[in-house]
């Protein structure tokens, strides 16, 4: 007789106390208490957004003016109250505490899903939940303990009529022993508000109130010297579909043995916070990190000391950053933090140099004395490690009822035309494929003010145009090419070579050169990329005469006329 099958359904769901276990184990109280954070800040970013008249992608708000979020601690259990947007219904009855139900907030920075149900379940026995926002109101119970007994995943909450005062509390009580004697403890308090300046400083830069027991956290932003002997210096590109900013400068308080004012007390106290500070849509993820992981290859030691670095990246979609579940450590097989540590390394070693010539200065007897200053224009603030960026929307101040006033405010134009900027190159020139001297003058060209220093602007038009074209021939493959093609020119006019290795092409043969081999371009670009090469060509002589000619006047309108002429092979070397 032939075999007969029954199916039946195998049961796969979780078990609550696995699911729970499992994300608290390894987090640690603090990352908790930041996940919380988190998620007030979260709320406060997308009420900052919903007051624009539209969302300016991969663009943070430059303010927080107005929000408040308070944590206060004691053995009883612990508060975090905000005003920093609410939670609707919908979002709490089908969102806010499912397990690993990723977020959705633009350029957020609570992501996996995992933050709140962590906290409350980590941090004591009962949890309340209330939330307004300004239109509607609901509060929920979690007794922890009874609902991992339950076979019903689900959790009751009421819905109320909203009182307009807009935020939301969460409170937890019972705490867990060792938790409760953390939080009665005035130097762990104390510690945490530093710890909390340290990893919201952005946020408090640009205006967000953090308070610990009353006490507003300190700004703990690390920042770098900017008057230092040597340089700082920065880089700024997209990759992955991530912005990605990074700076290295001089600690604000480190001095250097040769310098007049060096403190070797003073110094020494400011070991642990020099190395490299990661951050993800503001939050910083590791602080004066010294590890591999931020490239240091060998071990940390006293050439770097004073050594700052700041790289952040930013994202519309905060999947793609380099940050794991904890947001205590960077993902290193997150393709843009790669590419980032490219030049993080290459930085680390050019404070190497900086090191050595401080070293030198001080066996020689000499003193470092500080590189002179200008007076800092908006650019040079908007790329301060520690200034704002413009803002997406102005936030008003708090109305009488507590609740957040917001005006709506045009959010600005980041990608420029010809007539939006005075500079060489437009701000948003990638700098992704720049590095040491070809850095430096892409730098200059978007800093230089064609207005005020025309003549300057054209010798500089022209250094770059040289500078770029050996960097992305070399880059792929066909300085070798040039070079061979310049010789041969010039034996071909009857020009006498004594070393071809000394030969190096000038402006006229690398126009040739690229003119007679358009495949290096693209065919797509060949006839756009053609015709400002043609241009360049044609304005060579007067770029020429900026520098040799002291006769030759050059009017303003003719150096933006040859600006925008240039401008298009210009960005497609210094970015492809």
């Amino acid at each position: 007789m032939p075999k007969t099958s029954k199916t039946f359904l195998v049961d796969t769901k979780p078990s609550k106390e696995v699911v729970v276990d499992s994300l608290t184990r390894d987090i640690s109280v603090e990352a908790c208490l930041f996940d919380l954070i988190d998620n007030s800040i979260d709320a406060a970013r997308d009420t900052i957004f919903a007051s624009s008249e539209e969302k300016c992608a991969e663009e943070l708000p430059g303010s927080y003016a107005s929000f408040k979020i308070a944590l206060t601690f004691s053995s009883d259990g612990c508060l975090i109250d905000d005003n920093c947007g609410g939670i609707t219904v919908e979002r709490l009855r089908t969102m806010v505490l499912r397990f690993g139900y990723r977020s959705s907030h633009p350029m957020g920075i609570g992501i996996f899903g995992l933050g709140l149900n962590r906290a409350l379940f980590k941090l004591g026995r009962v949890s309340h939940l209330k939330t307004d926002t300004g239109s509607q109101r609901a509060e929920l119970i979690l007794r922890a303990e009874e609902y991992l007994k339950s076979e019903d995943w689900n959790l009751p909450a009421e819905e109320f009529q909203s009182t307009g005062k807009v935020g939301t509390s969460i409170e937890v009580r019972q705490l867990y022993e060792d938790i409760a004697c953390s939080f009665a403890d005035n130097d762990w308090v104390k510690n945490y508000r530093d710890n909390v300046g340290r990893r919201y400083g952005r946020f408090i830069q640009k205006g967000l109130i953090i308070e610990i027991n009353e006490i507003p956290a300190p700004n703990g932003e690390i920042r770098i010297r900017k008057d230092s002997p040597f340089p700082e210096e920065y880089k700024s590109y997209k990759t992955e579909g991530v912005t990605v900013h990074i700076r290295f400068g001089q600690h604000s308080e480190h001095r250097f043995s040769a310098e007049p004012d060096y403190d070797k007390s003073r110094n020494a106290q400011l070991t642990d916070q020099f190395g490299w500070t990661v951050l993800c849509n503001d939050r910083a993820i590791v602080v004066s990190d010294k590890s591999m992981k931020t490239g240091w290859d060998t071990k940390f030691h006293t050439e770097f000391y004073g050594f700052v670095g700041i790289v952040t990246f930013d994202a519309d979609d905060p999947a793609k950053l380099p940050w794991d579940t904890t947001k205590f450590d960077v993902d290193m097989n997150n393709r843009a933090y790669l590419t980032a540590l490219v030049d993080m390394r290459r930085f680390a070693e050019k404070w190497r140099s900086y090191a050595h010539r401080a070293k030198d200065a001080q066996r020689k007897g000499e003193k470092l004395l500080p590189l002179p200053t200008s007076v800092s224009t908006e650019k040079e603030l908007e790329a301060s490690s520690v200034a704002p960026k413009k803002p997406i929307a102005a936030v008003g101040s708090k109305s009488s009822n507590g609740s957040v006033n917001t005006a709506k405010v045009k959010p600005p134009t980041f990608k420029q035309d010809h007539n939006q900027f005075g500079s060489i190159l437009p701000d948003d020139v990638d700098e992704l494929k720049c590095f040491d001297k070809h850095l430096a003058l892409v730098h200059e060209a978007k800093e230089l003010d064609l207005n005020a220093m025309t003549y300057s602007g054209m010798a500089l038009i022209r250094c770059l145009f040289e500078a770029t074209v050996v960097t992305y021939l070399e880059r792929h493959g066909k300085l070798a090419e040039l070079k061979q093609y310049a010789i041969d020119e010039r034996t071909k006019a009857g020009a006498k070579i004594k070393n071809e290795k000394d030969v190096v092409p000038d402006t006229d043969e690398m126009i040739a050169f690229m003119v007679n081999h358009p495949d290096i371009w693209g065919a797509v670009k060949q006839n756009h990329l053609r015709h400002s090469l043609t241009r360049m060509a044609a304005h060579k002589k007067i770029l020429n005469s900026a520098v040799h000619n002291p006769w030759q006047p050059i009017s303003r309108s003719e150096a933006f006329a040859i600006r925008d002429e240039v401008l298009p092979i210009l960005r497609h070397l210094i970015e492809t």
